[in-house]
């Protein structure tokens, strides 16, 4: 077959940021992190095409940074055929995560089933104190030795529970009664809004 009449292969339908369709091999995964990288809160220092891929960096702390040693895969499972040494990396990046033995002190970050996770943080960071306030939290779990989806699914409920009871407070409807100078009003409660602790009402 020649290079002409080859057809090329596309992964599912995404539509996320610029990539419309998921990745169908390695770098198709190493674009996707590049785009998420500030998501997962990394400072890329180096990428390569020896082992291994990317060196990164990430803070911990106060003037504290730890090294993340990065091996991208399509497959996690592809890090064995492709004869690693786990000892030499501290984190695998993948599109899907199949391999059960990989060894507990291996991270792995799997793009397919955080994407959706992802781009809500993504969404949120570009306002820099959202940014500020998800690197906080992202540190302090990553200090009680969670792994990033884990921080990712925590942050996400959080958010949630967050965006529920503000929806739920401003349904609020109820008559409210004062009285100023000796007149009773009737005053009709539409919103409620919470500001710097204030109760603000429309």
């Amino acid at each position: 077959m020649t290079t002409g009449s080859r057809k090329r292969v596309f992964g599912d339908k995404i539509s996320f940021k610029s990539f419309s369709c998921a990745p169908v091999n390695e770098l198709g995964v190493v674009y996707l992190f590049g785009v998420l990288h500030d998501t997962f809160d990394f400072k890329i220092e180096s990428i390569q095409s020896g082992f291994p891929d990317c060196i990164a960096r990430r803070k911990v702390g106060s003037n504290r940074w730890e090294e993340v040693r990065i091996e991208f895969e399509y497959d996690s499972k592809s890090f064995l055929a492709h004869r690693h040494e786990p000892d030499g990396v501290d984190l695998i990046v993948c599109w899907t995560h199949n391999w059960k033995e990989c060894p507990k002190r291996i991270e792995v970050i799997e793009l397919s089933s955080l994407l959706g996770t992802a781009e809500q943080i993504d969404s949120e960071i570009k306002i820099k104190r959202q940014l500020t306030a998800w690197q906080r939290f992202c540190r302090e779990k990553r200090l009680e030795g969670l792994a990033f989806d884990e921080i990712a699914k925590i942050w996400k409920n959080q958010k949630n529970k967050h965006l529920q009871h503000f929806t739920g407070c401003a349904k609020i409807r109820a008559p409210v009664t004062f009285t100023l100078c000796g007149l009773t009003t009737a005053h009709s409660l539409k919103t409620t809004f919470w500001k710097k602790e204030e109760l603000w009402l429309n």
